[in-house]
């Protein structure tokens, strides 16, 4: 792997330059199809799993079989970290949504560089405090916050992770490359499904997205962005 790589991300960017060197020849690469599972809910945790191409979601199966899509991420994004540190199991499946290639060291390994490296140790607090303070928001916002918010947020935050430029007109659409279901919008926005298909149909009445074959579009991100942040020029 590309010692490069490793220099990008928060989680081993403080090792010096030769450990990183030396650290990415013992990482493992696997190359994997869509649809293809990185690890499933209940493994072992017993790798770290950087993305460094395609596109990976998480995702939680109930017992009916029906997946809810909890995250998605790209290329230079570490998955299935806390399964990891805690030492268990992972607590949700990793599928890929694309051809994906993957780099991932064993759990032993990376405990290793954390204790013997204090600026990875506090690199792991940051991003343990980042997500903490990801899921105390969308806490807050599933108890405070208008359904119209959290789904404009939803859409935004799936456009970073899974987005793709869309073919003009018009400028500045972004495709979700990751086919969803009204319910999963509920999901993920903390809703029923029947408040995600009345806010959905608003917003493409409103021309802000659009749906083909469960891919959605957002024809106007800035206007979910308005809608999101509750700027003064909202609808």
């Amino acid at each position: 792997m590309d010692p490069d790589l490793l220099a990008r991300n928060p989680l081993f960017a403080a090792l010096p330059q030769a450990e990183r060197a030396a650290l990415a020849g013992r990482f493992v690469q696997r190359s994997l199809q869509r649809d293809d599972y990185i690890f499933f809910e209940g493994d072992p945790a017993e790798r770290l799993v950087l993305v460094v191409q395609g596109r990976v979601k998480m995702v939680k199966h109930s017992e009916s079989g029906r997946e809810t899509i909890l995250a998605t991420f790209g290329p230079g994004q570490i998955v299935g970290e806390v399964g990891v540190l805690v030492g268990d199991v992972y607590p949700a499946s990793a599928q890929a949504l694309e051809p994906t290639i993957t780099f991932s060291l064993g759990r032993r390994e990376y405990a290793g560089l954390v204790r013997s490296h204090p600026d990875l140790a506090w690199a792991l607090i940051a991003e343990l405090g980042r997500r903490l303070q990801n899921a105390h928001d969308t806490i807050r916002s599933m108890a405070v916050e208008k359904v119209e918010r959290r789904v404009a947020r939803v859409l935004l935050s799936l456009a970073r992770t899974a987005g793709r430029p869309a073919p003009p007109p018009p400028d500045g659409a972004v495709r979700i490359g990751v086919p969803l279901s009204r319910q999963d919008i509920a999901d993920m926005a903390g809703t029923v499904l029947e408040t995600a298909i009345r806010t959905m149909s608003k917003f493409q009445k409103l021309g802000f997205v659009d749906t083909q074959e469960g891919y959605i579009t957002l024809l106007k991100p800035h206007a979910l962005v308005i809608i999101a942040e509750e700027l003064s020029s909202a609808p």
